[in-house]
């Protein structure tokens, strides 16, 4: 059976537009034109387009109303949440559920363009994609709509979560470098829903590692880049510049490998090699991690599956199959490429 990714794909446009297309969502309306080349599309490649025909069959099951919040800059491209969103939109169409209605958190940033979004899409369910707003998620609350994180980690947080295992994964990668002889190991990363780094649940794992062998956390070796790029290749490069290469850091985990890729030329620009100088890991394993040079070493997160999960699970939550407070954490796996396969023993 076609998916919408596969609709997507033919006619040129975002997983949440043919989203938006199928569900009739006013809130947000496609143009007829773009409405009528999903529509064909669906249609030569099978998807069965739910009440949008004349004497269409009713579904047998009862449909939920669902909204996604999603970062905008974690939209259509990104290569770790547009898997996600796919294994959502996957799983949804298989239970025989309307698709999920796609919002920006910047669409809806205060308390009243959330009520209205609320009042617009009737939603019963939220789920929020790395998004976290303590006093907007008690106004869902508040209303009585069920809310699902996925990939959130905050101390604060009192909502159902579907998430990987980032302490257990993080503690695992650096753990591989330590076994590889690694003893001045830094790290690259970002702050939690709290905005505090030491807090977030990737540094926590690469804490607990370090201090299980009694490693020593060197301050000027913890890079925050408030999850920027940019940050991290400026963070990095300053940070090698201002040592003689006998005091660099002989390895750094990256909290994603989206911050793993600008680190790794801050260090080739620098005249260091990788692995020999300074061995990098990352995490997410996200496609082009095989292709840098070298290949980078990383964290498999099951990012499809996580998506599919979350789908499930809030229709759960609806159906009062899913008690408050549960935390759903998936195992990952790592992948060992040549940016940290050589042995400093």
């Amino acid at each position: 059976m076609a998916k919408l990714k596969d609709i997507a794909e033919r006619v040129g446009v975002s997983i949440s537009t043919v989203s938006r297309a199928i569900s009739n969502d006013t809130s947000r309306p496609v143009s007829e034109e773009t409405k009528q080349k999903i529509r064909e599309a669906a249609q030569e490649l099978g998807y069965k387009w739910h009440g949008s025909q004349k004497g269409a069959p009713q579904q047998v099951v009862e449909t939920k109303r669902i909204a996604c919040i999603v970062p905008q800059h974690l939209m259509d491209d990104h290569p770790y949440f547009s898997k996600v969103l796919a294994g959502f939109h996957e799983k949804m169409e298989e239970m025989g559920q309307l698709p999920a209605m796609v919002r920006t958190s910047e669409e809806v940033s205060d308390a009243e363009r959330l009520k209205q979004m609320l009042r617009e899409t009737g939603a019963q369910g939220v789920v929020a994609i790395s998004w976290y707003d303590e006093e907007l998620f008690g106004l869902i609350q508040k209303e009585g709509i069920a809310i699902l994180g996925v990939s959130l980690n905050d101390d604060r947080l009192s909502v159902p979560v579907v998430d990987c295992d980032r302490i257990f994964s993080s503690r695992a990668a650096v753990r591989h470098l330590i076994e590889q002889g690694h003893t001045r190991i830094g790290f690259v990363g970002g702050p939690a829903y709290s905005r505090q780094m030491e807090s977030e649940e990737r540094f926590v794992g690469y804490k607990f590692a370090m201090l299980e062998e009694g490693l020593a956390l060197r301050q000027d070796w913890l890079i925050n880049t408030d999850w920027n790029v940019d940050r991290s290749y400026s963070g990095v490069s300053d940070l090698l510049s201002r040592l003689p290469k006998a005091e660099w850091p002989t390895a750094i985990f990256c909290a994603s490998d989206m911050l793993a890729i600008p680190a790794m030329r801050a260090v080739v620009e620098r005249e260091g090699r990788i692995p020999q100088d300074i061995a990098i890991v990352g995490m997410d394993n996200i496609d082009v991690a095989q292709y840098t040079t070298p290949p980078l070493t990383s964290v498999s997160v099951p990012k499809h599956e996580i998506g599919r999960v979350a789908a499930k699970s809030i229709v759960d939550y609806l159906d009062g199959h899913y008690p408050a407070g549960t935390k759903i954490l998936l195992s990952c796996s790592l992948i060992v490429r040549e940016s940290s396969s050589y042995s400093r023993k």
